[in-house]
């Protein structure tokens, strides 16, 4: 999952210094959806930590 996480990441990066590159509306354009997809992976990993750790409260209480 980290993974993933350090993929998207590095993405964003590079989408961001490309906007840095670009004309200023379409540089904008760029960054916020850089933002949304940071924010979208976010969600997605916070989500996946909580389903997770759902999971391991479920064995833990199955084991006894």
């Amino acid at each position: 999952m980290y993974l993933v996480a350090e993929l998207a990441t590095e993405e964003n990066r590079r989408k961001i210094e490309l906007a840095e590159q670009l004309r200023p509306s379409r540089r904008l354009l760029i960054l916020r959806r850089a933002r949304r997809m940071e924010h979208k992976a976010e969600r997605r990993m916070i989500q996946a930590w909580r389903r997770a750790a759902e999971l391991r409260g479920a064995l833990d209480s199955a084991d006894y």
